[in-house]
């Protein structure tokens, strides 16, 4: 059974990493031994946000679901996500790794792109306009810059980082017609997900987090209707829900030690919790995903 959730400051496999505003990463994907097969065990980056260029090999994908992956692909994988990958021997590809506040910093004028970058996105469905070759060019002019010493380094590299980051969130919009949301609806979203990361279950109302926000829990709520679909009350739900998942998931703590650890008034009132939102129990749910993980799927990997 597993143990804890791999938790790292750094890259994978580094934690003791002191993460600074400026934090930048780009490095080959390069499967490890079959011991590990071939990829990375879940784990989390809390403060890293990652970019997977994943350009030929066969790769399997997972954060709330295993997923087979069809290169050539990009992986984005927000941070504070559980996921992991397993890679066969052949694939190729690079990884970027930046910290939240350089990502903040490099897009503060653009709250949208944040909103949609805030989400796990598997892009594979490329176009005329915005070719996979495109985006893999950005991330080797990335590299090259990190490891530069040419003036104007850093603005060369935020000036990269915008256009990959413009290319990347047309093509969400292209593959996933949705209306835009106005820029300042985008970022009171993003601010209400920052107060959930931040509050236990249940801790406070909707009108609460409005409160906090300024504006009102009906202005909120049609904020998360226009960006989600879902009411706000729906995205903190979901929110326990993800965190719930990965205790059940990723470690050999009890559903009590899960209860308490979320912050739950007691461990019934979380069952109750999670069969409402699940339609399981929680150990109920804990024993089928480990019976699909005894299936003999692609394993895991780690980013």
């Amino acid at each position: 059974m597993r143990t804890d959730i791999a938790r790292y400051n750094g890259i994978y496999g580094d934690s003791r990493a002191q993460i600074s505003h400026d934090y930048l990463q780009s490095q080959l994907i390069v499967p490890r031994q079959r011991l590990t097969d071939w990829g990375l065990k879940p784990h989390l980056h809390e403060n890293l946000f990652q970019l997977f260029f994943l350009e030929a090999g066969r790769a399997a994908f997972e954060a709330t679901e295993l997923v087979e992956l069809r290169t050539p692909c990009l992986v984005i994988i927000p941070a504070n996500t559980v996921h992991g990958f397993t890679f066969s021997p052949q694939v190729k590809g690079r990884t970027l790794t930046l910290s939240e506040a350089l990502l903040d910093t490099i897009l503060q004028a653009t709250p949208g792109v944040l909103v949609e970058l805030n989400t796990v996105h598997i892009l594979s469905d490329f176009n005329a306009e915005v070719r996979f070759a495109d985006l893999s060019e950005l991330e080797q002019r990335i590299h090259e810059e990190i490891y530069s010493e040419l003036p104007g380094k850093q603005l060369a590299i935020n000036g990269y980082f915008k256009l990959l980051f413009v290319k990347i969130f047309r093509l969400l919009h292209h593959n996933r017609r949705k209306e835009d949301s106005p820029n300042r609806a985008l970022h009171y979203f993003r601010e209400f997900q920052k107060a959930i990361e931040k509050t236990a279950p249940f801790e406070k109302k909707i009108s609460d987090f409005a409160q906090e926000l300024k504006i009102t829990p009906v202005h909120l709520n049609r904020i998360c209707q226009a960006v989600k679909g879902k009411t706000a009350q729906q995205i903190v739900q979901a929110h326990t829900i993800r965190k719930a998942h990965n205790y059940l998931l990723y470690t050999s703590l009890s559903v009590a030690e899960i209860a308490y650890e979320l912050q739950f008034v007691d461990p019934g009132y979380f069952t109750r919790f999670f069969r409402k939102q699940t339609g399981m129990a929680p150990g109920a749910y804990r024993a089928k995903a480990y019976r699909s993980d005894a299936s003999g799927k692609i394993g895991k990997v780690e980013s």
